[in-house]
């Protein structure tokens, strides 16, 4: 069995024509919060994961109306299962947990992690079930590693999903079922069509620096910590009533609100789970600071190396596409600052500093002396409500990064997820980008909003017809069927290559 089936990753010497069904974020095991939120194992654990039923009605129907003539790859842009924001016992596991995941459950060791995958089997039977008679009908399945699900890095863990997923099939059967179903650590290619990558590297809260190992330096057995996943186990996860929902754009006021929410118990306790964030990730700064060592490097070279050669593709490129990701926050000290608002308490400690040495002032000397004293604290105080953009929303990069994609790599599509935005945008010469939105939610279920209570279940659907590849962003109900999906940008029509495809610009439902 091949796991990372990179020498097919990229959909190359493949004479069988494919169409695409391509969506992303579906979370499965975002409810499985037992160790921290032991109340879910008598509420919401107790009823069926309303993802499984869009999932599974989804897959049925495309395996129902496709062209018998055509194979059907499903792609899963990143974010599968949701492995980072479990919290299980850390019991029963070879590796020693840490004090971290004594705290908050089981970690990103590989052992702990494939336990994780088993849970999100035993939670999610039917969806592991259709998954199954998918490949079984001679369909293909992609699984692109996300943030959420970095640690499908460890090859064990990638043996126990597609374990999960074959063991419905008869055994003499089940070889074959393995060789269907790749798990791409980067990006999934198809030269001249298709460049799939879940985006997350262009997100300085969730770059893990090295798209091919992101082990941390210190503790090669797990994965490194990044500012996304240390504040979603620290703070986030067990702290009630604190989503994380598009993190990039919630204020620093909107978490006094919190705070004022909680009260001085509930405050003081969010404080130190936010402090105990604040130096785990300071101490990846300081690694980092150290340096790798020239073993780590070495091994990283080798196994970039490698990647190229199973790819087919140059080294050169490979460096291309890197440099387009953005510097993981862990690795600049201004950056874990502003995106843990640390720059903003720290202008709220010092406004309340000149106060109360302005008040000191008035009161001891010259009332004009305190005054001019507490003038700082005004601007300070205004800085800590305002402050600067901390830089850290990924859309405009992910859309940047993959207009230069597409002109490095010449293909029609650059499709990504992450940012739970459905979205299709215009690059020129042919080219578009599209975001295929999300099917899950990474919150648990008592912090989803009513809002956001029933995700988009958007993809996007690349067909061959007459020759010539088209698309559409489709919208998908379990009791209405495909429909064409609502964008957030208006499309405007792009021109055919000379390739002799076409491209079909994904329409606005509002507008047929």
């Amino acid at each position: 069995m091949i796991i990372d089936r990179a020498a097919n990753q990229s959909g190359r010497c493949r004479e069988t024509a494919y169409d695409y069904l391509l969506l992303s974020d579906v979370h499965l095991g975002s409810d499985l919060v037992t160790h921290l939120r032991p109340w879910a194992a008598a509420s919401w654990l107790t009823h069926e994961a309303g993802v499984d039923q869009q999932l599974v009605s989804m897959l049925e129907h495309h395996r129902r109306v496709q062209d018998p003539s055509r194979k059907l790859r499903v792609v899963f842009v990143g974010d599968f299962l949701e492995l980072v924001g479990m919290s299980l016992p850390a019991i029963e596991v070879a590796t020693l947990p840490t004090r971290e995941e004594r705290r908050h459950g089981l970690g990103s060791a590989a052992d702990h992690v494939v336990a994780k995958i088993h849970a999100i089997a035993a939670r999610h039977p039917r969806v592991f079930r259709a998954l199954c008679e998918l490949v079984s009908d001679g369909h293909e399945l992609v699984l692109v590693r996300g943030n959420h699900d970095i640690e499908l890095h460890w090859r064990a863990a990638q043996r126990a999903l597609i374990e999960a997923i074959v063991r419905y099939a008869e055994p003499e059967r089940r070889p074959g079922l393995r060789d269907r179903i790749s798990i791409h650590p980067w990006f999934y290619l198809v030269p001249g069509l298709l460049y799939v990558e879940h985006g997350h590297q262009f997100d300085v809260m969730c770059s893990y620096g090295d798209p091919l190992v992101p082990t941390c330096p210190r503790d090669t057995r797990r994965i490194r910590r990044v500012p996304f996943s240390v504040l979603l186990r620290n703070v986030a996860r067990p702290t009630r009533g604190l989503s994380t929902a598009t993190y990039e754009d919630v204020s620093f006021g909107t978490y006094l609100q919190l705070l004022v929410k909680l009260g001085f118990a509930g405050s003081a306790w969010i404080a130190l789970r936010f402090a105990r964030a604040a130096v785990s990730l300071l101490g990846e700064w300081a690694a980092h600071v150290g340096g790798d060592c020239r073993r780590r490097r070495h091994a990283l070279c080798l196994r970039k190396s490698r990647f190229a050669s199973r790819t087919g593709m140059e080294l050169a490129q490979l460096a291309q596409l890197e440099a387009l990701h953005v510097r993981p926050a862990a690795r600049s000290l201004s950056v874990v600052l502003r995106s843990l608002y640390l720059d903003r308490l720290c202008a709220l400690l010092a406004a309340l500093a000149c106060v109360v040495a302005g008040a000191l002032l008035a009161r001891s000397r010259d009332v004009l002396e305190g005054i001019s004293c507490a003038l700082p604290a005004i601007a300070l105080a205004a800085y800590t409500c305002i402050g600067s953009d901390r830089g850290i929303e990924p859309g405009g990069r992910m859309l940047t990064g993959a207009a230069a994609i597409a002109r490095l790599l010449c293909v029609r599509w650059v499709v990504m997820g992450h940012t739970h935005r459905t979205l299709v945008q215009e690059l020129g010469a042919g080219a578009q980008y599209a975001n295929v939105g999300h099917w899950g939610e990474d919150d648990p279920p008592d912090e989803r909003s009513a809002q956001r209570a029933r995700p988009p279940a958007t993809y996007l659907h690349v067909r061959l017809e007459q020759g010539r590849y088209r698309a559409d962003m489709m919208r998908w109900d379990a009791l209405e069927g495909p429909s064409l999906a609502a964008l957030e940008l208006p499309q405007q029509a792009s021109e055919a290559r000379p390739s002799g495809s076409v491209i079909t610009p994904i329409r606005d439902a509002r507008s047929v």
